[in-house]
């Protein structure tokens, strides 16, 4: 089940088990907790609505970035499950929670703010493994592949932007 952390794409024709659909959420959720606790810090604003806004960025968000995701390669014509592909791009932002746990580190071993160098780094991370899963779930189609992966980058960012603007 740990290979899936370092290539999600290896659920493609696979249906996951509850177990890895779980894990997936519960990873980009903390990932993303931790990436706004950064920006928290970083700009000493409340620390538990920051929290909150990564655990429901990670989940929520996530999720209706997962089904965006599902809808375009089954335009293509790709049978993959909604919870593979909801796996699948969950599992990516693995990369995101270990670049947030080393910049928390650095926070408090160096007193260095880390939101800009290592949680938008982590968020951007995610996309590599995300990208090799898209194009498989792409058949091979390259420029579908960066269109959706740009898209999800800007998806990500964007609401990170706006979330820590409310509230």
């Amino acid at each position: 089940m740990y290979i899936y952390l370092f290539n999600p794409g290896e659920l493609i024709g696979q249906k996951p088990k509850a177990a890895t659909f779980i894990m997936g959420f519960v990873i980009s959720a903390l990932a993303f907790a931790l990436f706004y606790l950064q920006t928290a810090i970083d700009t000493d604003v409340p620390i538990i609505y920051s929290l909150i806004k990564g655990v429901l960025f990670g989940t929520i968000g996530i999720a209706l970035a997962s089904i965006l995701i599902w809808l375009i390669v089954k335009m293509v014509g790709n049978t993959a499950e909604l919870f593979s592909v909801m796996s699948i791009v969950s599992l990516s932002y693995f990369s995101t929670l270990i670049f947030t746990l080393v910049g928390l580190l650095l926070y408090f071993s160096f007193g260095w703010n880390t939101a800009m160098t290592c949680g938008i780094t982590g968020v951007l991370a995610a996309f590599v493994p995300m990208s090799g899963a898209i194009t498989r779930l792409c058949k091979g189609k390259q420029t579908l592949n960066i269109m959706i992966v740009t898209c999800t980058g800007m998806y990500a960012l964007l609401f990170w932007g706006i979330l820590n603007n409310l509230i």
